[in-house]
């Protein structure tokens, strides 16, 4: 590994970007979608009420997976930051990621019949799947994503090409979802399938590693012949393992990373919970089939587009820091309004027809804002490049993004663990149907999940309060550096 001594970046025209390096950047977050998806809202029934393995070891497992993930962010983020090769220093990384993903992908659903015959061989096997999956991913995803504060150094396009990267990660999680209701987990006429079912799920692992496969190998094309443009890192004659620790906690000294680090422990721990217990909900608290589940993705995409253009529009409006807070409030206050509302006795029965319409409008609007919110927050963290470089004199998108990934993943982790201690406080049977669950139970479920969650939302939003970058502020870290 070579390094070169500049912390500017090669010269070309980074105040406009063309249509097709916005979509194959943006493309590069459907794969991370669908994995997020699997990971978030299938892979917990999947094992604990599908395979039988208890829901507190399968969410130590995944865990213990995310855990080990965790701590190699930062490090693949140093890597690729000052990673010097013909193909740049994030492209090679992409590449060597693509085969290794989806094949570990596909077999952590389809677990052999030897290992489901053993809870133990079940819980090591889950435990060394997730595993390969998740640092195979962070070898794609930490170098795509950071791709971002090098392709341009403007404010405002900057929240465009983060929106369009999170829509297209939302887009590819809903359609795989959509997938998985409508195809893999379709109930069919003589009552068999559905989302308790075995069968759907390996199928629905094969279709997702295809289709990771495909958006991750067109990102990288797509993005290959900016190789030559982007940033050259500095070279260095020896890199000691003291200093690679040193630097990176040199970059995270920055006061607005640490506002936004922190934002992401609590709401990762947060959504981590939130995701995990969502499929719960859908199927024992509010009743619904999978039939009635596969609308869902479809208001959740409409969501994902509707969300990019009023992103952009909130960050020229207020500054990114205003808007996500106020979208973030409002995301706090209406995300539990359902659940509540059901305890009150103020939404239709399950078997009612208006139900279904409700949730689907409800959900459509928390989409929506989650999205918005995630949009401003990714922006935030990208212009957070240049205020670090001022500092350290150097750019380290890598490490920044990577650490973001760091708080996130290890949170989330701990977010899917209180989500299996959750299903275990209250009671909830394993291997049961929906109409075989006590209704005290489902109160519980709600009593125990939602308020947490208000709590832990709440301490993100009170973190984000320390960012400090503006619009002026951003506008002379660039004109700074460009002249330094």
């Amino acid at each position: 590994m070579q390094f070169n001594d500049d912390v500017r970046m090669s010269s070309f025209d980074k105040s406009s970007l063309s249509n097709d390096t916005r979509f194959f950047y943006g493309l590069g977050a459907a794969p991370y979608g669908i994995k997020d998806n699997g990971f978030s809202y299938f892979l917990l029934i999947f094992y604990s009420q599908v395979l039988g393995l208890s829901p507190v070891m399968t969410s130590a497992a995944l865990s213990i997976a995310i855990i080990i993930d965790a701590i190699t962010d930062p490090i693949i983020g140093y890597i690729s930051d000052n990673w010097r090769s013909r193909w740049g220093r994030r492209h090679p990384f992409m590449y060597l990621a693509i085969v290794p993903i989806c094949v570990s992908y596909a077999y952590m659903w389809n677990p052999p019949a030897d290992v489901m015959a053993s809870e133990q061989a079940l819980f090591v096997y889950l435990v060394v799947m997730a595993v390969l999956v998740r640092i195979f991913l962070t070898f794609f995803e930490v170098p795509n994503t950071a791709l971002i504060s090098e392709l341009t150094e403007d404010y405002d396009a900057r929240t465009q090409l983060m929106g369009l990267r999170y829509m297209f990660g939302w887009l590819g999680g809903i359609g795989m979802a959509f997938l998985a209701y409508s195809v893999f987990l379709r109930e069919t006429e003589g009552g068999g399938g559905g989302i308790l079912a075995a069968a759907g799920y390996g199928y629905y692992g094969i279709a997702a590693a295809c289709l990771m496969f495909v958006g991750m190998l067109v990102s990288s094309l797509g993005t290959h012949r900016h190789i030559g443009q982007l940033h050259v890192p500095p070279v260095r004659d020896k890199i000691k393992i003291g200093q690679v620790f040193s630097e990176v906690l040199e970059t995270m000294k920055n006061r607005s990373f640490q506002s936004l680090f922190l934002a992401s422990i609590f709401s990762g721990t947060a959504a981590g919970m939130q995701a995990a217990l969502s499929i719960y909900f859908s199927t024992f608290f509010w009743g619904l089939k999978a039939s009635e589940l596969a609308n869902f993705p479809i208001f959740q995409a409409l969501a994902a587009c509707c969300a990019v253009p009023i992103a952009h529009a909130l960050g020229k409006r207020f500054d990114k820091k205003r808007a996500a807070m106020g979208s973030f409030l409002f995301m706090i206050c209406f995300g539990p309004l359902m659940l509540f509302s059901r305890l009150a006795d103020i939404v239709p029965e399950n078997d009612s027809p208006f139900l279904l319409p409700l949730l689907l409008a409800h959900n459509f609007v928390e989409v929506c804002v989650i999205i918005v919110f995630s949009i401003l927050f990714g922006a935030m963290m990208a212009d957070v490049v240049e205020d670090s470089a001022v500092d350290t004199t150097r750019r380290s998108e890598g490490v920044i993004f990577a650490a973001r990934g760091f708080a996130g993943k290890m949170v989330s982790g701990l977010g899917i663990l209180l989500a299996g201690v959750i299903l275990s406080a209250a009671n909830l049977p394993r291997n049961a149907a929906p109409e075989d669950v006590d209704a005290q139970v489902l109160v519980d479920l709600v009593l125990y999940a939602a308020p947490g969650q208000i709590l832990l939302y709440s301490l993100a939003l009170l973190m984000i309060t320390r960012y400090r970058i503006s619009r002026k502020k951003h506008s002379e870290n660039v004109t700074q550096l460009s002249i330094s």
